[in-house]
């Protein structure tokens, strides 16, 4: 079979209406029975009158609210982003962008973060001169718990570092961090032994698994992650959260895996995790579950809200109630009209909520309200960001130098090219891997700063693409950049430590690494990039893309950076979310971020400050580069070892998407070439290529662009 001619159908988006949906502080179930669909599960029709009785308290983008029986909206809070909430006998608790936040009675409201840690985020506040300002916020929280049987006792968690209350939140102690992979999602209380006199702190990490750690004993943290499924090597299926029960039938502590639709219980004298629930695909989304002595136990599976049971083998059994959830989505697409950024986490609430009464919390629950990309009802008023993701969602194309639009003839190659593949996107250098501008600007920052390469006449490109209904997209490689490093005497050049100079890599043989990178911690970095993307928007370019947006990984020398513009509690992260946050609020277009495929996979931006997490704030597309050949050789190359580009594709654009909480779309960079490492030395060929099409296409399917940086792209299939 000719490979390149296998056709595929734009139109499959299916995948992008999967519900993925997370539940932050409790354990949250998805998949359910993969042979049995939601409307045939037995009492599917059988809805609970909770959900359309019961009064909702949502935390949203932009606060916290209570939506009545009636369908009457009252702001409870809104001085910040509400993420997550808990419930004790005291009051309420809620995870924020300004911190941990307490209220006894939902009428008033105490921030409760004392201890906890604070970044710094650099705002530019003038352009001309330009200025800054610098802001202290409360680091972003990932996890929370509190314990059950002392309900003084509270657990908090940032990415990379756990923290311990008791004293109700009022005062906070770190209990430090059980990896260094960073990438903590979930926390809670539970017994791990059956000596323990009180209920351990649990957490899980992206990669390295479940940690526990015993604050009578003072013996640092455990690994506790034996039973849980591995993906490779010591690495761990992600456990996205915890519930935890003194009560029968459910008496125990579960753990939900985030990626493979499975639930565990832990046994205490066996010490290991033991299998409770799978939903038996090879992705569903688990992110936590519920237990509510007054509502029984109840998730979000795949979208659809579920009621699990106990079966007569200790097994768990799962009902998904489609009506019940389609009454709550309801409630909230009414209630968000006005156009509130999404629903992060939910409470049912019955009447008045008495402090003593258990709520249905569901945390993680923007997809109740929200799908990135999904088109809109007719005539419904879209947001900003809603037309940006429409603008740009779906969209398959081919990266090209820009030296292949220079030239009328290959122009004209590529552009047939395209249509005979039936792609209907271009990313082209604006300003390439060395630094240098490929068009001639106009703008006077850009006149001054610039470094000009051989240039496109850029008027003339725009206009032939658009007359072919191309959609461009402009590529601003922006921290490593040679002709910046040398501007100025290399005034915005990262620095070594050991002398002063201007830092570059060395590598296990002396030689140096011919790569040049640039402060990420400077705002005139940022102002210079910023400018460019303007340029391009203004010369009809309808995306930004911005690459090697992070920092510098290689290099024996890596201790030796320095940055001169970092400030202090100024973080990796802390210092891309300032760029971003500056380049959103100045650019009027979709903006698209590549990051490395590990950081599409894992919950984890450690070396490189690559947050996927935290950056879909700011962009409308991620583009994980997920390439084969750049995984280690093994990974997903189970048997048949053919079909490792489908898997490798397939769950990480899911995986991707899942992380990124449907806020961006997720569009990966797909392996239209051959690396000469032992997997691709046997498989890479033409079939290869369609096979990883087939994941995209199987996986969250809004997009894909191919790479190949020689324009070579003989291996690709026709759409």
């Amino acid at each position: 079979m000719d490979m390149a001619r296998v056709q595929f159908k734009k139109g499959r988006r299916c995948r992008c209406r999967f519900s993925f949906l997370f539940l932050a502080i409790t354990v949250y179930i998805a998949g359910l029975t993969a042979t049995l669909g939601a409307q045939d599960l037995p009492g599917a029709k059988d809805t609970p009158d909770i959900f359309s009785s019961s009064d909702l308290l949502a935390g949203t983008g932009a606060g916290l609210i209570r939506i009545k029986k009636n369908g009457d909206k009252t702001a409870l809070w809104q001085e910040g982003r509400v993420t997550a909430m808990a419930k004790t006998a005291s009051g309420w608790f809620f995870l924020s962008s300004k911190g941990v936040i307490f209220s006894a009675d939902l009428k008033k409201f105490e921030n409760r973060s004392a201890g906890l840690p604070q970044k710094t985020i650099k705002l530019v506040v003038s352009e001309d001169p330009l200025s800054t300002q610098l802001v202290k916020e409360t680091v972003n929280l990932t996890a929370f718990a509190a314990d059950p049987s002392q309900e003084n006792r509270l657990v908090a968690s940032t990415g990379s570092e756990v923290f311990f209350s008791e004293t109700s939140g009022r005062t906070w102690i770190s209990l430090g961090s059980p990896s260094a992979s960073g990438g903590i999602k979930a926390a809670a209380f539970g017994p791990s032994s059956q000596n323990a006199k009180n209920n351990s702190v649990w957490v899980s990490t992206a990669i390295k698994g479940v940690f526990t750690r015993d604050l009578d004993a003072k013996n640092g943290w455990v690994s506790a992650s034996s039973g849980l499924p591995p993906i490779m090597g010591s690495n761990y299926e992600e456990v996205s959260g915890f519930a935890y029960s003194a009560s029968l039938p459910w008496r125990g502590l579960y753990a939900a895996t985030t990626f493979t639709g499975q639930i565990f219980q832990w046994d205490s004298s066996a010490m290991k995790f033991m299998p409770r629930f799978s939903a038996n695909k090879d992705f569903s989304s688990i992110e936590a579950f519920n237990i509510s002595s007054k509502s029984g136990a109840y998730a979000l599976s795949d979208g659809i809200i579920t009621r699990l049971t106990f079966q007569n083998d200790g097994k768990l059994s799962a009902v998904q109630l489609k009506p019940g959830t389609d009454i709550l989505a309801a409630r909230l697409k009414n209630a968000l009209a006005d156009g509130d950024p999404g629903v992060n986490c939910l409470a049912l609430l019955s009447g008045e909520q008495k402090l003593n009464e258990e709520p249905l919390i569901f945390n993680e629950s923007w997809q109740l309200s929200s799908v990135a990309g999904a088109k809109p009802e007719s005539g419904a008023a879209l947001s900003k960001a809603e037309q940006r993701k429409i603008a740009a969602n779906g969209k398959h194309g081919l990266y090209l130098q820009t030296g292949f639009f220079i030239d009328a003839a290959s122009r004209a190659k590529y552009f047939s090219f395209m249509q005979e593949k039936n792609l209907d996107a271009i990313v082209l250098d604006l300003k390439d891997d060395s630094g240098k501008l490929r068009f001639a600007p106009r703008d006077p920052l850009l006149l001054a700063m610039a470094s000009p390469g051989t240039l496109l006449d850029l008027d003339s490109f725009v206009a032939e693409a658009k007359t072919r209904g191309i959609y461009l997209i402009a590529r601003i490689v922006v921290f490593k950049d040679e002709a910046l490093y040398r501007w100025k005497d290399s005034a915005l050049a990262v620095r070594s430590t050991q002398n002063g100079t201007p830092w570059q890599g060395v590598k296990k043989d002396g030689q140096l690494i011919q790569e040049y990178w640039v402060d990420p911690y400077s705002p005139l970095v940022w102002q210079y990039n910023t400018a460019i993307a303007r340029e391009a928007i203004s010369r009809g370019f309808d995306e930004i893309q911005f690459d090697y947006i992070r920092f510098p990984t290689d290099g024996e020398n890596l201790k030796f950076i320095r940055f001169p513009a970092q400030e202090p509690d100024m973080t990796q992260e802390a210092a891309l979310e300032s760029f971003l946050r500056y380049a959103r609020s100045r650019l009027d277009a979709p903006l698209s971020i590549d990051i490395y495929g590990a950081n599409g996979w894992y919950r984890s931006g450690s070396r490189t400050g690559q947050n996927a997490e935290l950056l879909a704030e700011y962009v409308d597309v991620i583009c994980p580069m997920f390439y084969p050949s750049h995984f280690e050789q093994e990974f997903q190359a189970q048997a048949p070892a053919e079909l490792r580009p489908f898997r490798i594709y397939k769950l990480g654009t899911l995986r991707n998407y899942h992380i990124a909480r449907g806020k961006a779309l997720i569009r990966p960079w797909v392996q239209a070439f051959f690396l000469n490492v032992s997997y691709d030395r046997q498989y890479y060929n033409e079939t290869y290529v369609v096979n990883e099409v087939r994941g995209v296409l199987e996986g969250i399917n809004q997009g894909f662009t191919f790479w190949n940086n020689s324009g070579r792209y003989d291996d690709i299939p026709r759409l």
